[in-house]
């Protein structure tokens, strides 16, 4: 089969992140101005590739390359896939729409949280043929090994399908239990010419992976429980030094793992920080981490293994805030975990909402005091906002009905606007848009941040990533650009 795995572009910004899973999202998540290599579309394309399929790829968000150049690229095509998401699910629908202009034969497939938790809602726009909900790997597979064998893709598990005007929900396909049946990203498939660009990054080119699916966290903001499962599944550190030698092997000097939380199995994250070291690995690399659940000596070893950076969830500075939003961590877990960060010399960065069940302006001012107050080396500010599959999106849709198709949330309103959070926040939508940009003018507009940041400059590149990254964090905080 000819396929085309497609991250489309999009005409509100040239950065977004589809594959995410949290529950916030606005400009003030990316001001930065970081790009991402689409992780899930190249674990989806390489899944597609081992099995015999002719697969081309295209990241026409990193490319700029517009819906209308990627139309001559249709008309010989049997199947797009896509990532899309709540915040980018109307511009993506469109976008396969003109496809089908071009192509009417061509099978339409879509994956993500989206279609997985609004099936009907998805395929309620014509563009769209196929609804992968949850994990979309052997899905697609399928998909392809059906119609290739003349079968009937339509019985295929884990899909929801349209047949006169009704959603057809086949049953769900199984987790994948065994991550290390997954081939290794075809890094081939990555623009040529092209170095994504994160500011939290320190060596270029970056890659990014994920080594386990699934999250020991139950937070009512965020989808990630329901999509991947009750249980944690692991890649083997086996596995995962292999893959790190793969990613050395094709030029990439850092790893951003973007596992919902890297640091759970102790045991297995040590073992694969010892091999980093016994095997002298030139390699940098991120990870995320949860408070309360990583102990100093971890850090420590991390760090000897080339780990610079680890990103927390902090959320809030208010406890009462934290346990309504079931974070499950409490404040003093959160000041011996950044203490510990920087006694081991290990960069640390704070993901914050604002505009959490809960919050009024006083908790806000609360909660940006106290991320100063950890001493970490960056922060983000995002506005807590209400994504299918999260039980906060339930408690939104009971009041206001109307959201259940998702057109609420798209990126045309999530850049800096505040999204039904009056139902749960004593706060005004217009204040709460305000405090994200004064959060940011808070936390780095002090002469400690700007001292810091001078500290970490070893070569050009860190001039460089600094500089851009640090003028695009003031334009927003000043101007709301």
């Amino acid at each position: 089969m000819n396929i085309l795995v497609l991250n489309p572009s999009t005409s509100s910004t040239k950065n977004v992140v589809r594959d995410v899973l949290y529950g916030c999202w606005c400009s003030g998540k990316r001001i930065g101005g970081g790009t991402v290599p689409p992780f899930a579309l190249l674990q989806v394309a390489a899944v597609l590739k081992e099995d015999g399929n002719d697969v081309g790829f295209l990241d026409a968000q990193a490319e700029q390359t517009a819906v209308e150049d990627i139309r001559s690229r249709i008309e010989n095509t049997n199947m797009v896939i896509i990532s899309t998401s709540t915040m980018t699910f109307e511009e993506d629908a469109n976008t396969l729409q003109s496809f089908k202009d071009v192509n009417p034969d061509i099978l339409t497939v879509v994956f993500g949280s989206h279609p997985t938790f609004l099936p009907e809602a998805t395929l309620s726009r014509s563009g769209v043929d196929v609804a992968v909900r949850y994990e979309p790997e052997y899905v697609i597979r399928d998909i392809a090994k059906f119609i290739k064998q003349g079968r009937c893709w339509k019985e295929v598990q884990g899909i929801a399908f349209k047949v006169d005007n009704h959603v057809c929900k086949n049953p769900q396909y199984p987790f994948i239990k065994d991550l290390d049946e997954l081939p290794f990203l075809d890094l081939s498939m990555l623009p040529k010419d092209i170095d994504y660009f994160n500011p939290i990054v320190r060596r270029m080119p970056y890659i990014t992976t994920s080594t386990s699916r699934g999250c020991p966290g139950r937070c009512s903001f965020c989808t990630a429980p329901a999509f991947d499962g009750d249980h944690i599944r692991y890649k083997t550190a086996e596995y995962v030094i292999k893959e790190i030698e793969y990613f050395m092997n094709n030029g990439f000097k850092e790893v951003y793992f973007r596992d919902d939380t890297f640091f759970v199995n102790r045991k297995r994250d040590r073992k694969i920080c010892k091999e980093i070291v016994e095997n002298r690995f030139d390699i940098s690399w991120i990870a995320n981490a949860r408070i309360g659940m990583i102990d100093k000596e971890t850090m420590e070893y991390a760090k000897e293994a080339g780990c610079h950076t680890i990103k927390f969830g902090v959320e809030s500075g208010v406890q009462s805030i934290l346990n309504r939003s079931r974070k499950g961590y409490q404040i003093r877990q959160a000041h011996d975990t950044f203490k510990w960060a920087n006694e081991v010399g290990m960069a640390t960065h704070a993901h914050c909402m604002l505009g959490m069940p809960g919050d009024n302006e006083t908790t806000i001012k609360e909660t940006i005091k106290f991320v100063k107050e950890l001493n970490t080396t960056t922060a983000t500010f995002g506005i807590c906002t209400p994504y299918p599959g999260a039980p906060l999106y339930d408690d939104v849709l009971k009041i206001f009905p109307e959201i259940g198709d998702g057109s609420s949330s798209d990126l045309s309103k999530l850049h800096t606007d505040g999204t039904f959070n009056e139902v749960y926040t004593d706060i005004k939508k217009e204040d709460l848009e305000r405090y994200v940009k004064k959060a940011y003018r808070s936390f780095y507009m002090r002469p400690k941040v700007f001292l810091d940041f001078i500290k970490q400059i070893r070569s050009i590149e860190d001039i460089k990533r600094i500089t851009l990254a640090g003028a695009r964090v003031l334009d927003f905080a000043l101007f709301g650009n």
